[in-house]
């Protein structure tokens, strides 16, 4: 593999030397044009020919850092770089400090990553977090001066939902060795939970099911299809049933259903399949695949292997940001246990079912996290979305079938097939079993990444539907907002941009209007009707003008029922991260830093998104400028303004071929709807 092979040259000499990649095209066969392609492409890779520094700091920049004074250590004439400059006239050895792209530390703003090259035996990059001006600039001259840089900041030697550091001898390597979420009760830790070694007993139990089987276990006609289907696959194959019972979502935003994807690849022929584990966790605000990967590495590659004997694939990979590696580390260690215990490899559990896990390392980039492009670059080629359909279920990895799911998607799958799925369905939140609101719940449950100005960041599994009130200021969640009161929360990272506090909505919502939305949410979903008919009467009386933010669930359903059923002007969404901000927080600026990271990450495949990105920051960019000079747009120049970030919102939804491009105009989209004053003077002045 010509990424894994660029990961080792650049491992030893800090970079990729030029001599280097000859060498491997000689050595591979491959052309060097095509080695050049996929270097060039990935930012995790460091080519010689741009004079890589001998010390690089890297200052996460996005989102959460950026409300924590990221931009004031990346100020080029009175932050960090003045002192990377002194060190490089001192020293004659480069030292750079440049920005970054979130480093999945956002319970820890600002989050910092720093190299020397070529990096000491052993050693793979230091992280700090929550560290001050001070502390990073003492970084710096320790490492110019040739000395050993003060201890960084594990992600196993941190405590959850606090900013106290505990110590562990080294990184988790054995069993007895993962650092434990304090978040005990967690329903995803079903052995935690219950007491049990770790030994991969989902794993046993369907082998088990198997060997008892009078025939093969064989997928369905091709023809055969509705209530037919439904009745083999509960016949035959009972525990992927269960994945339909829980209604298990994908928990990588897009919320397509597990049990839909595993059943397509079950009923394609042939024994070449795969599984593919998305661990490139890189939206701003999101790390809750961090602390799974970390500390729960079991229930992750147990999932995967569920997966693989389910779908009858051949192979299982559980792809993870380069960042992350402490939990490349953890999850190897892991599958090597799991290979030890006989739940993977060959004759798994003397079923004569064979399935072999791996790990694989991103080499970087946002654009990764889309599947397709992410089967890209496992495939050695630029990461860039593909074209659509051909689905990756019939046309994956190596243009095999597969499955693509997320970590906590594949970590949830082990309780489920112990429990079944009505287990799994049952936690979701519910009112209080009193008429007329019995048959109000939602189902499931799942974990969200909360940072920002709230008392207790960090990863919290909650029951879906639970009111966003309730994690935000429950002491046994978030326990309180923080700065001020509430302004607005970025529900899903940058992609759904800002929300306010109080959202506007139609006020002609009359019960005429009420009724019409029930009952077309009614036609996809009755338990989805009686929520939002329960949640009409409760928190929108007649002629409501304001939404409360607080009290609307936490349900990706619901979200997505909102724009049409509240005439909202930009389609809200909710993915795995939440960013809360409070006070006299300047969200213009805010909304022009999440366009920059769109921007910086869009991989130039579409024109309209490489473009359209571009002029969304010089449109926010300048709005800023005029504004913090006393001159912001007004009459029409307000209104061009406004229709210009509303002409690039409709092309790229309309030509993108992947999500970026479809959400970059998001931030400036919400923005502009419901931040009006924000474009005329900067909060607090």
């Amino acid at each position: 593999m010509i990424v894994q092979r660029l990961r080792e040259i650049q491992n030893r000499f800090g970079f990729l030397p030029d001599d280097e990649l000859k060498k491997l095209a000689r050595d591979s066969g491959v052309p060097l044009y095509r080695i050049e392609e996929v270097s060039s492409f990935f930012p995790a890779f460091i080519l010689e020919r741009t004079n890589p520094p001998k010390i690089e700091m890297r200052v996460c920049r996005d989102m959460t850092c950026h409300l924590r004074g990221a931009a004031e250590l990346l100020d080029t004439k009175t932050g960090l770089p003045v002192l990377a400059r002194e060190l490089t006239e001192r020293t004659g050895e480069a030292v750079c400090v440049e920005g970054v792209s979130c480093l999945g530390r956002c319970d820890r703003a600002p989050a910092v990553w720093v190299e020397k090259r070529p990096m000491p035996e052993g050693e793979h990059a230091w992280v700090y977090a929550n560290r001050s001006r001070e502390e990073l600039e003492d970084v710096l001259r320790k490492l110019a001066a040739g000395e050993d840089p003060p201890p960084a900041d594990p992600d196993a030697e941190y405590t959850p939902h606090t900013n106290a550091n505990r110590t562990y001898s080294s990184p988790p390597v054995k069993d007895s060795d993962h650092p434990a979420l304090p978040a005990a009760g967690w329903s995803l830790d079903v052995y935690g939970r219950q007491r049990w070694p770790r030994d991969y007993r989902a794993v046993k139990r369907f082998t088990d099911y198997l060997k008892n089987l009078s025939r093969p276990l064989l997928s369905p006609p091709r023809e055969m299809g509705g209530k037919d289907l439904e009745n083999y696959v509960q016949k035959y194959h009972p525990l992927l049933w269960e994945l339909k019972t829980a209604n298990l979502l994908g928990m990588g935003g897009a919320g397509a259903p597990a049990y839909q994807k595993w059943l397509d690849v079950w009923r394609e022929p042939g024994p070449e399949k795969y599984i593919v584990c998305n661990g490139d966790e890189s939206e701003p605000g999101t790390f809750k695949d961090r602390e799974l990967l970390l500390r729960m590495p079991h229930l992750v590659v147990e999932g995967v292997i569920l997966a693989g004997l389910m779908t009858g694939a051949a192979a299982g990979y559980i792809y993870i940001r380069h960042e992350y590696h402490e939990q490349i580390h953890a999850v190897r260690e892991e599958i090597m246990r799991a290979n030890r215990l006989n739940a993977c490899g060959d004759d798994i559990y003397e079923s004569g079912r064979n399935f072999q896990v791996e790990v694989f390392e991103s080499p970087g980039g946002y654009i990764c996290g889309e599947q397709s492009a992410l089967i890209e670059a496992m495939e050695d080629r630029r990461g860039q979305p593909r074209n659509r359909p051909p689905e990756l279920t019939t046309n994956g990895l190596r243009d095999r079938p597969t499955v693509v799911n997320n970590v906590e998607t594949l970590a949830w799958a082990p309780g489920i097939v112990l429990f079944g799925g009505d287990k799994y369905e049952l936690g979701g939140w519910r009112l209080p079993p009193a008429p007329p609101a019995a048959q109000v719940k939602m189902g499931g449950r799942r974990l969200f990444s909360i940072s920002g100005d709230v008392a207790r960041p960090g990863v919290y599994e909650v029951a879906i539907g639970l009111p966003l009130r309730d994690l935000l200021t429950d002491p046994k969640y978030c326990g309180g907002i923080i700065n001020g009161p509430l302004r607005a929360v970025a529900t899903s990272g940058p992609s759904g941009g800002l929300l306010p506090a109080k959202i506007p909505i139609d006020p002609k919502l009359d019960e005429k209007k009420r009724a019409d939305v029930v009952k077309r949410i009614s036609d996809r979903s009755p338990t989805d009707a009686a929520y939002m008919e329960w949640f009409l009467r409760t928190h929108v009386p007649m002629g409501a003008t304001h939404l409360d933010l607080l009290d609307v669930p936490l349900d990706l359903t619901f979200y997505r029922n909102m724009e049409s059923a509240f005439r909202l002007p930009v389609e809200p969404m909710l993915g795995a991260a939440l960013v809360v901000y409070a006070g006299d927080v300047d969200i213009l600026d805010q909304a022009v830093n999440f366009t920059e990271f769109y921007r910086n990450e869009s991989c130039g495949k579409c024109v309209p998104c490489r473009l359209g990105s571009q002029k969304l920051v010089q449109i926010g960019n300048e709005l800023l400028t005029r504004r913090d000079a006393g001159e912001p747009p007004v009459g029409a120049e307000a209104a061009a303004a406004k229709s210009d970030i509303e002409q690039i919102t409709r092309t790229l939804k309309l030509t993108s071929i992947c999500g970026l491009g479809y959400v970059a105009p998001f931030p400036l989209a919400t923005a502009v709807a419901y931040f009006g004053a924000d474009f005329q003077k900067k909060p607090g002045t």
